[in-house]
């Protein structure tokens, strides 16, 4: 892979992946990476101080990746904002252990044109054979995140701001909102399948994030027009009030 900076039709890419004992899925994962033809782009992990035959494998692909470190952190969003301090690209992707990235680049990266927009295609999510989830409108991200797996956020994001460590398992939605409240970014979707992502074991698809439910209400007046910020808060109330009366038996949980 050429790590040399490319033109702005040809813009250079960084892909960043996190993990901490990913021997299994690992391989696989830079191998998505190393088969693209695409010259400009560059691939950085950061591994969180794994003690598996993580470490075996990256060394064996040393001279293939543009940096590596191993070393605790505080999750994975610690782990992803470390990452982005490595970068060289106009481009940043992260791709978990557990992914593949299935996109040839060579096709995606044209798209790619204007500085300040966040681009967005689909990833696969295998466990449940479904292409997820399309063009996003305020409404909907409101509602769910965009699949982090997908994005091709601008360097700039990362020059303005990093993942919020408050948020253990969904700091890339509440960024994500960020940038939707940002006039200086707009979001395009593009109808690509970016990557592959392991449905059955991201760690949010199976743990909630409590400081986000707790905050979710104040993240949806300060990021969203007022008539969907209502709508999700009258949702909210909603489910906790109904949560609430199923806590102390007095309806059965639906």
């Amino acid at each position: 892979m050429n790590s040399s900076l490319v033109n702005a039709e040809k813009p250079f890419i960084s892909i960043i992946t996190v993990l901490r004992n990913g021997e299994k899925t690992l391989e696989a994962c830079i191998q998505s990476v190393m088969d693209q033809f695409y010259e400009g782009v560059e691939f950085i992990v950061i591994d969180g101080g794994s003690t598996d035959g993580t470490l075996d494998i990256l060394r064996r692909y040393d001279n293939r990746i543009a940096f590596w470190s191993s070393e605790s952190d505080s999750g994975i969003y610690d782990a992803m904002n470390k990452g982005t301090r490595h970068v060289n690209g106009e481009r940043i992707l992260f791709l978990g252990c557990d992914d593949t990235l299935s996109a040839d680049l060579r096709t995606v990266a044209p798209l790619l044109t204007h500085a300040n927009i966040i681009y967005y295609g689909d990833a696969y999510w295998p466990g449940r054979q479904r292409l997820y989830d399309g063009r996003f409108t305020a409404a909907k991200l409101a509602r769910t995140n965009i699949c982090h797996q997908a994005v091709f956020y601008p360097r700039a994001v990362f020059k303005k701001y990093a993942f919020n460590l408050r948020y253990s398992l969904q700091a890339d939605w509440e960024l994500n909102m960020r940038c939707f409240s940002d006039p200086e970014f707009h979001f395009q979707y593009i109808p690509v399948q970016v990557a592959v992502y392991n449905d059955l074991h991201g760690l949010s698809s199976v743990k909630r994030d409590l400081a986000l439910e707790q905050d979710y209400i104040a993240l949806m007046w300060r990021h969203f027009p007022w008539p969907i910020a209502l709508w999700r808060t009258v949702i909210a109330l909603g489910g906790r009030f109904l949560h609430k009366l199923v806590w102390k038996g007095i309806i059965r949980d639906p």
